[in-house]
């Protein structure tokens, strides 16, 4: 086995009032690879359950163990793997990552993406595609751990964690799926020209997708799509959509954005699986979400892969 930062906390206790002493917050340097790097190469998984049209997935049927899903992560990034060659080449908190064969989906082990009680700390993988998408469709399967929670320590937070996300290829700027205000869901994009303080070519919109309801208590899987389509080359959609595993997926939020003027929609470059919690976990308050499968699957070559009912 590879040596790696140790895990704290690597079981889930189901999480408990937070304490009113906020512990210390560890932080661990983040480098980020260039865009301009080479692509994530694409997955051959095609397990039950995907599509069969995907541009790049992974349903983590490939790995033998923890050692060899880290070898897959950039070693920039609390990986083993080599950034040029592994799928998940950017992101943070790699160690944080294990390989789970004791939670299982369509037969397989899974991603566990681990929480530790005492810190802010939470993982999250970005593989870049293989090419730009104008139109991006974006399936995850999650399960939380019971007891899962956005509240900590802090009093002056909203209690949020950014459980799915996009970034683009040709401008700075980024889309959500994020848990706020505790329990709401919330779809969110916006770009800027590339640089520091870089004016805005689309403003951040906002979707407010309903609430969590049982989600963090009975242990299911549960299915999230995300599409994204520029609809023209100054104006596009997202949509959100969300089901239990096995029920038809509910279109929870659409939200549509115009490119100010003398700009254009900006191209998907990447996905993000997780991304950051803003509140402090008490230190007996360590939790943890598992990915069973994701896909990404050009919108342009398939307008609807997943059989929505709608137009698309």
């Amino acid at each position: 086995t590879p040596n790696q930062t140790p895990v704290p906390s690597l079981t889930t206790p189901v999480a408990t009032t937070p304490t009113a002493t906020s512990p210390p917050v560890t932080t661990v340097p983040v480098t980020t690879v260039p865009v301009s790097e080479t692509p994530s190469a694409p997955s051959t998984a095609t397990g039950p359950g995907l599509s069969g049209l995907a541009l790049l997935s992974d349903d983590f049927a490939e790995y033998s163990s923890t050692a060899s899903l880290l070898n897959d992560i950039s070693s920039i990034h609390g990986g083993t793997g080599d950034w040029r060659t592994a799928l998940y080449n950017d992101g943070n908190y790699g160690q944080l990552i294990q390989l789970d064969s004791s939670v299982r989906y369509n037969g397989h082990a899974t991603m566990k993406y681990n929480f530790p009680g005492g810190t802010a700390m939470a993982p999250r993988l970005s593989p870049r595609l293989p090419h730009p998408l104008s139109t991006m469709w974006f399936r995850v399967k999650i399960r939380f751990s019971p007891g899962f929670t956005t509240t900590g320590t802090l009093t002056n937070s909203s209690n949020a964690y950014k459980l799915l996300g996009w970034g683009y290829s040709d401008s700075d700027g980024s889309g959500r799926v994020e848990i706020t205000n505790t329990t709401e869901y919330e779809l969110y994009y916006g770009t800027q020209v590339p640089g520091t303080n870089a004016p805005t070519t689309a403003p951040m919109i906002f979707g407010h997708g309903g609430h969590v309801s049982t989600e963090w208590s009975d242990g299911g899987w549960y299915d999230y799509i995300i599409e994204y389509k520029n609809t023209s080359p100054t104006t596009s959609i997202a949509r959100l959509w969300i089901a239990k595993d096995g029920s038809t997926p509910v279109l929870r939020t659409s939200t549509t954005s115009t490119s100010l003027p003398g700009y254009t929609m900006s191209h998907i470059g990447y996905v993000s699986l997780g991304l950051n919690f803003n509140q402090v976990r008490a230190a007996n308050q360590s939790q943890a979400l598992w990915y069973g499968q994701w896909e990404v699957v050009d919108g342009d070559q398939h307008p609807n892969p997943f059989g929505l009912a709608g137009d698309y």
